[in-house]
């Protein structure tokens, strides 16, 4: 596994963040419908290390962007990710989301539904002062997350297989990655270059972020004989193809090789402040989740 960057590098100590906090709470302010503001101030400030809106703000300073000009981006991603995850539980029924009760079990599944639905609204008018060309790359973002979910939920119901596991990730998760760092780049240079290196990061970034967060819950369920798997993911395709064993080895290899991948595509960057930041979030993401869970459960030779 690679070697995680700076450790003073702590997320909620950077600039980027507290200025995100500052202008999430501005925004969930102006919201006008008391019910849609207490509910959104509710999901929004319930936990999070906001990834998403961090890569925007840092990959688009990094490409000489400002705080005010990349704002909106960041806050539409952190938005329509918001979105997803209350939809997620309630096609999940989940009871519980980072510890704290989700939106549907607060309120209603119906009132959860309509509030992701202007969550999706909403990013989409932030994104508009940007122009068509990123309004449309944005949808085309949550047209193939959308996608992947779809895959996700039948992936227990009909075959499914390492390739269908690989393409429902990278729409699932890897693609919003990859739009996020990307149009921040977009929307401050005409740099084709850094945005293709941008892409790159981010969609490795997500595939690796996807594979660590199955692989958890993989082990949490090696764990609890009782767990339920709402759907089939990597671990569960290797474990019965190579065994538990070699099958979690091979997860773990490709973890690394997607992180690295992360990592190289930051290369062509000078060396700064932002680049640093954006090598700390593939840490966060990857590395440091897993060293917090492993090492994993000892099998029979």
């Amino acid at each position: 596994m690679f070697i995680p960057s700076s450790e003073k590098l702590v997320v909620e100590n950077w600039e980027e963040f507290k200025v995100l906090e500052k202008e999430l709470k501005k925004f969930v302010s102006s919201i006008e419908n008391p019910k849609i503001r207490d509910a959104v101030e509710y999901i929004v400030f319930s936990g999070g290390k906001r990834i998403r809106p961090l890569i925007a703000l840092v990959a688009g300073r990094m490409c000489g962007g400002s705080y005010e000009r990349l704002m909106n981006l960041a806050i539409a991603g952190e938005l329509l990710h918001t979105a997803s995850l209350i939809h997620d539980d309630i096609i999940d029924g989940a009871e519980l989301r980072r510890n704290v009760i989700p939106l549907h079990k607060k309120y209603s599944p119906a009132f959860a539904i309509v509030v992701g639905d202007w969550l999706i609204s909403k990013a989409v008018e932030l994104t508009s002062v940007y122009g068509e060309e990123i309004v449309r790359e944005s949808a085309i973002a949550g047209l193939k997350m959308c996608e992947g979910e779809i895959m996700d939920i039948y992936s227990n119901k009909e075959k499914f297989e390492e390739r269908d596991y690989f393409e429902c990730i990278e729409k699932k998760t890897a693609y919003g990655f990859a739009y996020m760092a990307e149009l921040a780049c977009r929307i401050t240079s005409r740099d084709e270059i850094a945005m293709e290196r941008l892409y790159d990061y981010g969609f490795n970034l997500g595939m690796a972020y996807q594979l660590v967060d199955d692989l958890l819950e993989y082990l949490d369920a090696l764990n609890d004989k009782k767990a339920h798997f709402e759907s089939m993911t990597l671990p569960q395709i290797y474990a019965k193809k190579f065994g538990e064993k070699r099958g979690i080895e091979k997860v773990l290899e490709l973890i690394s090789i997607f992180a690295n991948k992360s990592l190289s595509a930051l290369k062509q960057f000078p060396k700064c402040g932002e680049r640093e930041k954006l090598e700390k979030i593939v840490s966060i993401m990857t590395s440091e989740m897993l060293e917090k869970r492993l090492p994993v459960p000892k099998f029979p030779e």
